[in-house]
């Protein structure tokens, strides 16, 4: 990874957890919430159910944290250094956004391990499909228990994600790590 702007590890990381953070603002949440079809704002675009809200929020959360991991490993050669900049990420985003719910930094990375799977598995499927819909698909299942979003829908939420990775991806690849 030879980018143009040379950039201290924790500084890459913390680049990570502000891409983090503005693809979970509550805008972001909303407009993917509508784009698949989860129910959580009423007619004036207001909050109506703040546990389904959580509960969204959760598995986007879930999904933007494997689409970072999954983007680092593809841009990120240098296998050390991949791992180390990954467990800054986590930890910032552990101290920042996870410590306060009292939850072990342990646990949670556990936790997170066994998400990252779950994504992985999806896109190891023997399907036709590409990685990025079967991405899709593992994220509508997580939501909603069984695929029941509109085929034009779940493609849609798929190139929605597939374009996430691609510019996350770009970005990425302006920075040399050092």
């Amino acid at each position: 990874m030879e980018g143009g702007v040379k950039i201290s590890k924790k500084d890459f990381a913390d680049t990570l957890y502000c891409w983090l953070s503005e693809h979970l603002a509550k805008q972001e949440v909303k407009a993917m919430a509508k784009q698949v079809g989860f129910k959580i704002t009423g007619l004036f675009g207001i909050i109506i159910n703040k546990k389904l809200y959580s509960q969204f929020y959760s598995e986007l959360f879930a999904l933007n944290m494997y689409l970072i991991v999954f983007s680092c490993e593809g841009v990120i050669q240098d296998a050390s250094t991949k791992d180390e900049v990954l467990e800054i990420f986590h930890k910032l985003v552990y101290t920042r956004n996870i410590k306060i719910t009292g939850t072990s930094y342990k646990r949670w990375i556990v936790l997170m391990k066994l998400i990252y799977e779950d994504y992985r598995k999806a896109m190891d499927g023997k399907s036709l499909l590409t990685p990025i819909l079967l991405v899709s698909g593992a994220f509508e299942k997580n939501l909603f228990g069984k695929p029941i979003m509109d085929p034009y829908v779940r493609f849609e939420t798929g190139m929605r994600i597939g374009g996430i990775v691609r510019q996350l991806s770009q970005s990425l690849q302006d920075y040399t790590i050092e």
